[in-house]
């Protein structure tokens, strides 16, 4: 995470613009065969920000970056007779690299309720696949802060259209020209047709809850089936764990309010701290083992008493050794400045090693992809670990590299390889690290990708920072809200299904992106989620094949510790409906807990999986549901 009170982090016009998702979201799909929508319009009431068919008559851009073609074509639709038709013929790294940004012409207030509507329709080049755009509202020039971020997939039918319906609220106020509407295309080859475009603003008039409910009530899920597969086993979960980095910011205590409820709580298997670098060594020669530095020695004492592991991270570093100004992202060290950090380095995890009794098992430099706040390239990274790691060896350290420990996972592949590939490293290096920040807007086949790096190198994948917006501080208190509970579970249901994280470490667990109130004393609804996954997939569970047909439901499924327990989690995005779930062991006891904005945490009665080994759950608007089934001995 990046630098700030609440870790922010500049974005750029990228996919690395750090922004992610709405405050509020939900798809709707209403498609007859013909593909014909009904309805009444949702926008009704509203005041447009875009002029009338702003999509139809503005250049998509960056269609050379993906040999992209585009143009305007007939296309009969609810309410619209023209759409708009890109054909995206080659891959990128970023979603953006094709995309069109349309100017908002109307004034917004910060807070305004608004509600952007858009039908789509097409299918991706790979057979069965859907199409996809994302849809963003967003300031138009740097920091490029979002008040929206949201994922669209076509039907399932190419000739049918999907409308999404996605509320949200803005994050600032904005002249005509200051804000756009930007939808981004470059999800891999595909052809996507985009009519209907509408992004209304209510003002005051409608709140967002409403909007959300009325969308998701449009929504239902239905019956949906899901597949567990027991013998198709994956990673299994080490636990989760979290980010104590208040020192890393200044804080000389070693842990807060925050901090203590979640370790009495949580079952905490891993902690992440940072190394305030340029607390520790501020003068060249000079070791300070005070104020931010000794809390971060002492919170790793606190760790290592209760056989908690440690992985510790740098952000910022001294002037004298970095350069640059406080807190500025980007910088690199200067190579003949490689000695002088090793050496901070290994002095820090020396003397908490030999005073403190808390030997780091990883080290690493913060998204150093990205620069927060050191900034090294592959071959920069490879350069460095050369020298640290006999250095390291030398002093008797057991500590080793993790590799990326990148911005986010779409990102990581890239960075990571030539780390891998490079045989002279090799003894320090550690599992491969990420970032989960686009954990709801990478691709799946993105995700998969850290999987298979993973796979090939018989590495174990880690996410060292699990979240779902980098910017989700800018929004006024966030950290209550059930919106914020249902986003973090649906980035870890995601992250760990397709990446193959056996480890996932929540940012964080002290008092930056808060699970409880700041005094320790109320747990907010994304604590209980937290806690919820957490006692579904223990330390010692198996992650196993499971399959979903909407994505508006994210499902993981593990089975173990033990041979006789499974556990399903279910992220249910939109309305009320129903799962058959299979796969479970005939004649299982299902524990099921629920979680919704009304009420979480709430165990329903028990039921018994039949001799099919299926159960029907119901599944609450916007929910989170886990089933743990459990067979005893011998049966």
């Amino acid at each position: 995470m990046g630098i700030g009170r609440w870790g922010s982090r500049t974005a750029g016009h990228s996919v690395r613009a750090w922004c992610v998702v709405a405050v509020a979201l939900a798809a709707v799909t209403r498609a007859s065969a013909a593909g014909a929508v009904q309805g009444a319009d949702p926008t009704q009431g509203g005041t447009p920000v875009l002029g009338p068919d702003a999509h139809l008559t503005t250049p998509v851009g960056g269609l050379e970056r993906t040999g992209a073609t585009s143009s305007v074509v007939q296309a009969r639709g609810p309410g619209f007779t023209r759409a708009l038709r890109v054909t995206v013929r080659r891959p990128a790294p970023d979603t953006n690299a094709t995309q069109l940004t349309l100017p908002i012409d109307a004034p917004v207030e910060r807070g305004e309720t608004m509600l952007a509507t858009v039908h789509i329709r097409g299918s991706a080049e790979r057979r069965g696949q859907p199409a996809r755009i994302m849809l963003l509202f967003e300031r138009a020039q740097s920091p490029w802060t979002k008040s929206v971020l949201h994922t669209v997939p076509t039907h399932p039918d190419p000739s049918a259209w999907r409308m999404a319906l996605v509320p949200f609220t803005a994050a600032e106020s904005y002249r005509p020209g200051e804000a756009m509407v930007s939808i981004r295309m470059a999800f891999g080859p595909q052809t996507v047709e985009i009519g209907g475009l509408r992004v209304v603003t209510f003002g005051n008039r409608r709140t967002l809850d409403e909007l959300v409910q009325a969308a998701a009530d449009a929504s239902p899920l239905g019956t949906v089936s899901v597949a567990v597969d027991r013998n198709r086993r994956l990673q299994t979960m080490r636990g989760f764990g979290g980010n104590f980095c208040q020192p890393r910011y200044g804080s000389s205590e070693p842990m807060d309010a925050v901090g203590r409820h979640n370790l009495t709580h949580l079952d905490v298997r891993h902690a992440r701290i940072g190394l305030p670098l340029n607390h520790w060594n501020p003068e060249p020669g000079v070791y300070r083992e005070a104020g931010p530095a000794r809390a971060a020695l002492e919170a790793m004492q606190l760790f290592a008493r209760r056989r908690i592991p440690i992985t510790v991270s740098v952000w910022e570093g001294p002037i004298w050794m970095l350069g640059g100004q406080p807190e500025q992202m980007g910088r690199r060290l200067p190579p003949e400045r490689y000695a002088d950090c090793i050496e901070a380095v290994a002095r820090f995890l020396t003397l908490a090693r030999d005073r403190y009794g808390a030997e780091a098992d990883y080290f690493s430099f913060n998204e150093p992809d990205y620069g927060v706040n050191f900034r090294f390239t592959p071959l920069e990274m490879v350069n460095f670990i050369r020298q640290a790691g006999p250095r390291f060896r030398a002093l008797g350290l057991r500590t080793r590299f993790l590799v990326g420990d990148t911005a986010s996972g779409g990102t990581l592949v890239e960075y990571s390889r030539p780390l891998l590939a490079d045989r002279s490293i090799a003894p320090y290096l550690g599992p491969i690290a990420f970032h989960s920040w686009d954990a709801l807007s990478a691709s799946d086949e993105a995700y998969a990708g850290i999987a298979a790096l993973g796979r090939a190198h018989r590495k174990p994948i880690w996410c060292t920072e699990a979240g779902h917006d980098a910017q989700l501080w800018q929004r006024p208190n966030p950290w209550p809200t059930w919106e914020n509970a249902l986003r973090t579970a649906q980035a870890y249901v995601r992250t760990i299904r397709l990446t193959g994280a056996e480890r996932m470490d929540y940012w964080t667990y002290q008092d930056n992106y808060p699970l409880v109130s700041r005094d320790g004393r109320t747990r907010f609804p994304v604590f209980e989620v937290v806690r919820q996954m957490e006692l579904a997939l223990p330390a010692g569970s198996t992650i196993i094949g499971s399959t979903s047909p909407r994505e508006e439901l994210q499902v993981v499924a593990a089975r173990g510790p033990g041979a006789e327990r499974a556990a399903v989690v279910l992220v249910n995005l939109g309305g009320a409906g129903r799962v058959r779930l299979s796969g479970l062991m005939p004649g299982a006891r299902a524990s099921v807990v629920v979680s919704n904005a009304r009420r979480q945490r709430q165990a329903l009665a028990a039921a018994r999986v039949d001799a099919n080994g299926r159960l029907v759950v119901a599944m609450p608007t916007r929910s989170v549901v886990t089933v743990v089934c459990e067979r005893p001995r011998g049966r």
